[in-house]
C-alpha cells in the first residue's frame, strides 16, 4: 500500500543520512543549505523543527519544469524550509543533491 511503501522511503532516507552524517567526507551533505546546522536524520522527514525536508532551490511554484530536477534539490531542516517559503535564499546556490537521493 501506499502509505507503507512511503514508511520505507522514509526509513531509507533516515538511513542514508545517518551514512552521511557518520563519515567525515560526506557529512557536509547533511546539513541544512539554509542554516549550515547539522539535520536531525533520527527523526522521520518533516516531523520535527530540526528534521529534514528537500527543499527546491527555484520554487515549485515559479519554475514547475524544475520539480523534479535533481541539481535544484536542496538538504534543509524542516523549519528553515517552512520559514523560507518560497522567497529568496539569503545563501548561494548551495551543492547539488548526491545522485543517491
Amino acid at each position: 500500500d501506499a502509505q507503507e511503501s512511503r514508511g520505507l522511503g522514509d526509513v531509507y532516507k533516515r538511513q542514508a543520512g545517518k551514512l552521511l552524517d557518520a563519515d567525515p567526507a560526506t557529512r557536509h551533505l547533511s546539513v541544512c543549505w539554509i542554516c549550515t546546522l547539522r539535520i536531525d536524520c533520527e527523526q522521520a522527514p518533516g516531523t520535527t523543527t530540526d528534521s529534514h525536508t528537500l527543499d527546491h532551490y527555484y520554487p515549485v511554484e515559479d519554475f514547475p519544469v524544475l520539480q523534479n530536477e535533481p541539481d535544484n534539490f536542496r538538504h534543509a531542516h524542516f523549519d528553515c524550509n517552512s520559514s523560507r517559503g518560497k522567497g529568496d535564499a539569503e545563501r548561494g546556490l548551495g551543492e547539488p543533491m548526491p545522485a543517491w537521493w
